[in-house]
């Protein structure tokens, strides 16, 4: 998806996570955020046994904004927030937002990268658990946008 023209990302998803049991990627551009630049990612726990998410953006260098406590089996509204020349990475769950990260992420717009979902490149880091919906916004949106399209993603995962 060619998203060089922009370096603002809004990502949302509805998402069952059925384990903990091993770090997973949600979605990604490009084949791994960290060789990349103007890649990012969704991770869905970040690391093996850890309750987590996790949402990371990189123009020449990366941050991530991480979520804890989303321990497996959980369904939850997931938007990823990211600016690389503000800068700025934010990553709301259910539609509460956590303290942005505001370092640096270098200089650049966003990729000309294939979207993958659900794992690392098609080849590793497995998503185990359901998708319910996915949208993926090369641009900044309004907190209207955000909770207006986070309304839309929980009525597809059909939480209360």
């Amino acid at each position: 998806i060619d998203f060089t023209s922009t370096d603002k990302m809004t990502v949302w998803a509805g998402v069952t996570k059925l384990s903990d049991a091993a770090a997973a990627i949600l979605l990604e551009t490009s084949s791994g955020i960290g060789g990349a630049a103007g890649a990012l990612a969704m991770y869905a726990p970040t690391v093996t046994a850890t309750p987590s998410a996790s949402f990371a953006s990189k123009g020449t260098t990366r941050q991530d904004m991480q979520a804890a406590g989303w321990a497996a089996p959980a369904t939850r509204v997931v938007t990823g927030l990211a600016d690389i020349s503000a800068p700025s990475v934010n990553l709301r769950l259910n539609g509460v937002a956590g303290t942005a990260v505001t370092s640096s992420q270098g200089t650049g717009n966003y990729g000309n990268y294939p979207l993958y979902i659900g794992a690392r490149a098609g080849t590793s880091y497995y998503f185990n658990g359901r998708l319910y919906g996915l949208i993926v916004r090369g641009a900044q949106s309004s907190l209207s946008q955000i909770e207006a399209t986070e309304a839309y993603i929980k009525q597809k995962t059909r939480l209360p």
